[in-house]
């Protein structure tokens, strides 16, 4: 989830079946009763009446299935009907909060690795940033944007909601390949009085509290408070060790015709710089420099502020308003200095390199303002035998954005020894001021969306029309006594999409299905005007089958991705045209839920290409051809070792491009890794003790240049604790 975007998409609350089932068993056996009190939300839930009071439906929050299992069967994000996900003509992929407890998972860059199609980029002067199908991703939390969707602490987190495809008719442009969705947890009714204490390598420690229940005899009102405090020693490769600070308080109402979540979070974290080597020009990539290629303070300090509210109002048996609404404050800090690759003398051999390497340091503050909403109505209706949900709304993003960056002197370091390696802290060497940016951004769009479902078929059709407008901005260059203006720019653009579901089974669909993305631009064309937008096309199909008494959940897909408009310089005339360049296809494969009695597991298989249609030379690093990953855990049935588990995991990929560059390129290797743990579970107590990279092997992130190779961490511990007190 790249920083820079900001995304808008719904987020529609969900009940297990049996849940649901129990309202209609419940509701079936009172008399008649009010029309109102009959009706209730997808995620209401019913209570036992009084002896001596009249028959009536209680409705309480409850703790979501994507809490306690590795299936959820409802998306907050692929769709604003409400469906199923197995009615959903789309690949949609959701990770659990128990499958991240699971995993002792403490980032959510870690945890998309359980999607397919998604691949991870680190670079030494950005926070990581993740692809979608070969474009990068776009971020919201609870459906609205929010570019700080990825920084959310691992404790608040729900569940992740991963499209495949654009999602523009969700959250208009910026969507060109995918959206990944961040739900946070819900106030409930249901008692929770977690604490949880976790200790790992490199002195990694965390505790976490996780406080929620009703505060009305009638449990209609309910809260919810969670907070986690990390701190790390230091990093796997010296640097100084992680940081992370959360806190969220909500308050929820919910009756039979109103459902309200109001709250505030806060976080604040410093990511240190991750290890990474280099690549020669003659391909051999070295092993992992003994000195540091920065002071150990130096990384990533972030801080965010957020207050939200998500409303869900029934206004008649057939007709809901939807309202989310987010505003949000963030600051990142990014201080380094980053490495200039190796370098070489006149004539010297490709595997000759000099020992000496230069760097440069530098210091950007960016202070972002967002405000994001989704607002709409969903009516429901049959006419002539078919059943109609029309959703027809509002959807804006406005975004306020100052930067100020400061150089600091270039110097030259040994990173494998020899002369001096001392390379100062970033924060105090940056003193030279070296630009000033300030930007501002909105967009509105009006949509509709049909979903129609007549016998064993389901249709859907939806279009956007966006509107875009950059306000006047300006970028002043101090170091080069420059200032750049970028005039007030407006850009309209409509997107249509669609799909089709045919439920062959109870437990089998195959579905089809079409979308569009598109990111504007505002550079002049050649000839006059603007350069339309960068604009993508998905051409999908794919079957979803719902196994074993619907407790797992398999999805495959087949896809094309092609984009247009890429934009291309022109000398002669200082402009630009535009031209088609990248496409991809792919193979697709999730799985996941729960096998058998005590044995859960999530999977997911890619198989892809990409290519650049008028660029045969093109290459696309970091991009393997196929990707597998697999987490299953057991827990053990038998008297004799109840409440005793297991769980292993193995991630691999094969080999892929290391980088862009076409004259001296190299190539990451085809890697695995396993992950293992054991646990065990006892009334109120839990303890998970887990191995990551259980081989220690040497493992490589992407980033797309041989002048910095990530290197993921080796070998690291993890033990678990947590005591629930009811």
């Amino acid at each position: 989830m790249q920083r820079s975007n900001r995304r808008n998409a719904p987020r529609l609350l969900s009940l297990p079946a049996t849940l649901l089932g129990c309202c209609v068993l419940t509701a079936a056996a009172l008399p008649a009763l009010p029309a109102r009190a009959q009706q209730a939300t997808p995620s209401t839930d019913t209570e036992a009446p009084d002896a001596d009071a009249p028959p009536a439906i209680v409705i309480t929050a409850q703790r979501d299935q994507a809490e306690t299992g590795f299936k959820a069967d409802r998306s907050d994000t692929a769709t604003r009907s409400g469906a199923s996900l197995h009615d959903v003509p789309g690949s949609v992929t959701i990770i659990t909060g128990k499958l991240i407890e699971s995993q002792q998972q403490t980032n959510l860059q870690d945890v998309l690795r359980n999607v397919s199609g998604i691949q991870l980029t680190q670079t030494p002067m950005n926070a990581p940033t993740f692809q979608v199908r070969g474009f990068v991703s776009t971020g919201t939390t609870n459906g609205v944007a929010d570019a700080t969707a990825a920084s959310t602490n691992v404790f608040g987190v729900e569940r992740v909601e991963v499209l495949k495809g654009p999602q523009a008719i969700l959250s208009g442009s910026n969507s060109l390949g995918g959206g990944v969705n961040v739900v946070v947890k819900k106030p409930q009714a249901e008692s929770i009085r977690d604490l949880t204490l976790q200790y790992g390598s490199g002195g990694d420690k965390t505790g976490a509290g996780d406080l929620s229940g009703a505060l009305t005899a009638d449990k209609k009102l309910t809260y919810r408070v969670i907070g986690a405090k990390s701190r790390a020693d230091h990093s796997d490769v010296g640097f100084d060790g992680r940081r992370d600070d959360y806190f969220m308080p909500a308050l929820r109402w919910k009756d039979a015709s109103t459902d309200i979540i109001v709250g505030l979070s806060y976080g604040k974290q410093h990511t240190p710089v991750p290890g990474a080597t280099f690549a020669r020009r003659d391909g051999v990539i070295l092993p992992r420099p003994p000195n540091l290629l920065a002071a150990p303070t130096d990384g990533f300090d972030g801080e965010q502020k957020k207050a939200f509210y998500q409303l869900e109002q029934r206004l008649t048996s057939n007709l809901m308003l939807i309202s989310r609404l987010q505003r949000t404050l963030d600051t990142l800090d990014l201080h380094v200095y980053s490495p200039g690759g190796l370098s070489y003398a006149s004539g010297a051999a490709r595997n000759n390199p000099r020992a000496s390497m230069n760097f440069n340091g530098s210091r950007s503050v960016t202070d972002t303002r967002t405000t994001s909403g989704d607002h709409y109505l969903r009516a429901s209706f049959e006419t002539w035998g078919a059943r109609h949900k029309l959703s027809v709304g509002f959807n804006h993003i406005d975004t306020g954005y100052g930067a100020r960056s400061w150089e600091a002197p270039a110097l030259v370091a040994y990173p494998y020894g020899g002369g001096s390696a001392v390379i100062p802290d970033a924060t105090t060497a940056a003193v030279k001021p070296s630009s000033l940016q300030s930007y501002k951004q909105n967009q509105k769009g009006f949509f509709v969306q049909e979903l129609a479902s007549l016998g064993k078929w389901d249709l859907l059709l939806n279009a956007r029309r966006t509107l875009y407008e950059q306000e006047p901005s300006f970028v002043n260059y101090l170091s080069a006594n420059f200032v750049e203006n970028v005039p007030r720019r407006k850009i309209y653009a409509t997107t249509p999409g669609g799909g089709i579901v045919y439920k062959a089974t109870s437990s089998i669909s195959l579905y089809a299905s079409y979308a569009e993305g598109f990111i504007p631009q505002t550079s002049a064309r050649c000839g006059g005007g603007l350069v339309p937008p960068i604009e993508t096309v998905n051409k999908e199909v794919g079957a979803k089958f719902d196994l074993l008494d619907s407790r797992l959940m398999l999805t495959t897909s087949a896809f094309t991705l092609a984009q247009s408009n890429q934009i291309r310089y022109q000398p002669l005339g200082a402009c630009f045209d535009v031209r088609d360049s990248q496409k991809t296809r792919g193979l697709e494969v999730d799985v996941q839920g729960q096998l058998a009695r005590g044995w859960d597991v999530i999977a997911n298989y890619t198989w892809n290409t990409v290519r650049d249609v008028g660029d045969p030379n093109a290459v696309y690093p970091g991009v393997p051809r196929n990707k597998a990953a697999l987490w299953t855990t057991y827990s053990f049935q038998g008297a004799a070792l109840k409440g005793l588990g297991a769980g292993i995991g193995l991630t691999a990929s094969s080999s892929a491009p290391g980088g862009y560059n076409t004259v001296y390129p190299f190539t990451l290797p085809g890697q695995a890794q396993i992950d293992a743990n054991v646990n065990w579970h006892g009334g109120p107590w839990s303890v998970v003790a887990g191995v990551k990279n259980l081989a220690d092997r040497v493992l490589y992130g992407s980033s797309g240049s041989s002048t910095y190779v990530p290197l993921l961490p080796g070998r690291q511990y993890m033990l678990t604790v947590k005591r629930s007190f009811q």
